[in-house]
């Protein structure tokens, strides 16, 4: 079970390991975000993290860098994945002045379940999905 803080860590992994394709230390996490924890505490959550498979590093010391399931707690519990999909098909509705529809799968409610966002013009067609 992940605490608030640790999924903040988490969150800070990610985004920092994404923006620079390089293992994130917890100096970096402690600099960089406005979590107020040392980088001692942050290395301390950094550990149980990697307990729980969520983060690894490339060797002993080097900064941590997320795993699948580590990618997959922040995508299912951290990113705001709804109002990012529900932007993205307003703005590929607007450049292309078509009808646009988004899928993205809904993970824990079973396999093939997924949600569908529509966005579109005041002409709106009629779609049929086979």
């Amino acid at each position: 079970m992940q605490s608030q803080r640790r999924l903040e860590i988490l969150r800070a992994i990610v985004d920092e390991y994404v923006a620079t394709q390089e293992p994130v230390g917890s100096k970096a996490i402690a600099d960089k975000t406005s979590l107020g924890l040392s980088p001692a505490t942050i290395r301390n959550e950094m550990a149980v993290l990697e307990d729980e498979g969520l983060i690894t590093h490339p060797h002993t010391s080097a900064g941590r860098i997320p795993t699948d399931l580590g990618y997959r707690v922040f995508v299912d519990k951290l990113a705001t994945v709804k109002p990012l999909m529900k932007r993205s098909a307003k703005l590929l509705a607007d450049l292309t002045k078509q009808v646009a529809v988004i899928t993205y799968p809904i993970t824990g409610e079973g396999s093939g379940s997924e949600k569908m966002t529509i966005s579109g013009t005041a002409t709106w067609r009629v779609l049929v999905k086979i």
